[in-house]
This record gives structure tokens, sequence and C-alpha cells, in this order.
């Protein structure tokens, strides 16, 4: 049921959880007992991941893309720390700015003549394996 928001001709406003049928009586106000007019009132939806605010994505733009990291329990079973961390920026929505960094990287890397640096998996469990 959707709560909506009211407002009397005294002024006062309030909320009412009310059922999609009963959208057309008009409640009374409960501080002054008048008709009251429903009021147009912002929505809010939310489904799914978190929506950020705006403060909230400025912060996160702070932390360099390459140094976040995925929960351990979000993790795959194997899952290394590339994996991890470019599945954690694309879950931040930043994915295209992991994959830039990334590529210069390598390139710079390429230029200086080094090889390319390869992360060791490690397992911190056993695997049983049914018979």
């Amino acid at each position: 049921m959707p709560i909506y928001e009211w407002e009397c001709a005294g002024g006062h406003s309030f909320e009412q959880l009310t059922s999609l049928g009963a959208n057309r009586t008009r409640p009374r106000c409960p501080d002054c007992g008048a008709k009251s007019q429903r009021v147009i009132s912002t929505v809010a939806i939310r489904a799914g991941a978190r929506i950020l605010t705006s403060s909230e994505r400025a912060a996160d733009r702070e932390v360099d893309v390459t140094k976040v990291k995925l929960p351990n329990a979000m993790r795959l079973c194997a899952m290394d720390d590339f994996s991890a961390t470019w599945m954690a920026a694309h879950k931040l929505g930043r994915g295209n700015e992991f994959e830039d960094k990334m590529a210069t990287r390598k390139e710079r890397q390429a230029a200086r003549g080094e090889a390319p640096k390869k992360s060791k998996s490690k397992h911190a469990h056993q695997h049983q394996v049914s018979r």
C-alpha cells in the first residue's frame, strides 16, 4: 500500500497509508478534522543495489579504483586479486576507469621493457571431493 501525503485547508499536513482502491475518499485532518487534499510528493522506489548520494559518489571517486577490494565473503573461490579488484570496480560503476588505468600501466611496463606482473591466487580453505 502506498503512503499518500495530505494537506487540509488549515495548512496541516500529514501522511496516511492508504490502499489503492480507497484513494477516492478524502481523509479528515487528524489535527482539525477538516477534509484534506492529496499533495503531489516525491516518489522513492528502491530495488536491488543501494543508490548513492552525490556526496557518497564523490567520496568513492577519491579512492584509487585499482585499490578497491571485494569483501572476502563476496569473492568467488578461485578469484585472484586482480579479478576481485576488477569486479569491485565494475560494481562501483567505475569499470571503464579501471580498464583505462590498467591499460596505461601495461603500456608503461612495456615501454620500460618490464614483464607484466602475475598475481598468485591464494586459497585459505580446502575443497572436499565427494566420491
